[in-house]
């Protein structure tokens, strides 16, 4: 049509405007995650006891500060409560516990801390280490007779990277920085005595 004039060189100033925007857009999103892949708990001797398996993928930028040298701790936040409870009740159980990994170069190893039971184990792959790391086994969660019997118990949990336990040059911009705020969903289960 005689009135509509393409401008193309309008078009190419425009594209390489809109170029840094499409790249940032149409990027893979970060695959850095924390997933809760199971969550389970047993009734033996008298006692629950529960286990579970957490797919922990870290940032690049975490990464790399870990083969750098800066140990990363991680907090995994276990409640048991009555089903029904207000947010106002007390948890039957509240408790934080607390791995460590590092990266010891000298013996080109990865170091993964129970802090808990104060023990450790060598991994030589980066894999095998956050497999390791995200792995709890028998952990006790209470006695049986202090579950009332009909009643319905809600299990929760849920992992995070502790940023309070960076190296204190490291955690303002921990703080505000996307790569740094790494934490998993709560995860849920039912417990019926």
């Amino acid at each position: 049509m005689p009135g509509e004039v393409l401008n193309v060189a309008g078009l190419s100033k425009f594209r390489w405007l809109l170029l840094p925007l499409i790249l940032l857009l149409s990027s893979p999103a970060s695959s850095a995650e924390f997933k809760i892949k199971n969550l389970s708990s047993r009734l033996a001797d008298g006692e629950y006891w529960m286990e579970a398996d957490i797919d922990y993928r870290f940032s690049d930028k975490a990464i790399e500060a870990l083969v750098n040298g800066v140990p990363l701790t991680l907090e995994v936040h276990v409640q048991l409560r009555d089903k029904d409870a207000w947010i106002w009740q007390d948890d039957l159980i509240d408790a934080r516990l607390r791995y460590r990994i590092r990266y010891l170069a000298l013996a080109a190893v990865y170091q993964v801390v129970d802090l808990q039971a104060d023990t450790h184990q060598n991994f030589h792959t980066q894999r095998s280490a956050f497999e390791a790391l995200g792995e709890i086994r028998n952990f006790s969660l209470i006695s049986a007779d202090k579950l009332e019997k009909g009643k319905s118990y809600r299990l929760s949990l849920r992992s995070s990277l502790d940023i309070e336990a960076l190296p204190l040059p490291l955690r303002p911009m921990a703080y505000v920085t996307a790569s740094w705020k790494l934490n998993s969903d709560w995860s849920e289960l039912v417990i019926k005595p």
